[in-house]
């Protein structure tokens, strides 16, 4: 399952940021929360479990999840759905503050399946 989660986040990078998956569409964003969302729902499964092995882990991971959510919540149309600002909107330098945003989650998510199985 955190495995699972970090595969989730490589799809962003590797497709959702460059504008590559819905070059025709635009809707790069809500693929990219959707994604975010499953990536933290196996983590809050797994988080009682690491919570007991490595705390600070945890705590790192719940900031970095909030910082990107709240990045995320800036390109939001409609704050109750799925409504995201088109892609071909966000500037170059936007895009690289969400991949950067993403880069930080991505590596202390890396380390979540070894500190369930401590």
């Amino acid at each position: 399952m955190a495995n699972g989660a970090e595969e989730l986040l490589d799809e962003i990078v590797t497709g959702e940021v460059t504008g590559e998956e819905e070059r025709c569409s635009h809707t790069d964003l809500a693929g990219f929360k959707a994604n975010v969302e499953g990536a933290q729902m196996s983590f809050d499964l797994l988080k009682p479990v690491a919570a007991k092995n490595d705390a600070a882990l945890v705590a790192e991971l719940d900031k970095q999840f909030g910082a990107l959510n709240t990045l995320l919540d800036q390109y939001r149309a409609d704050k109750a759905g799925y409504g995201f600002t088109p892609y071909d909107k966000v500037g170059k330098e936007q895009r690289k503050e969400l991949s950067d945003a993403v880069n930080a989650l991505a590596e202390p998510l890396s380390e979540l399946a070894a500190a369930v199985v401590k």
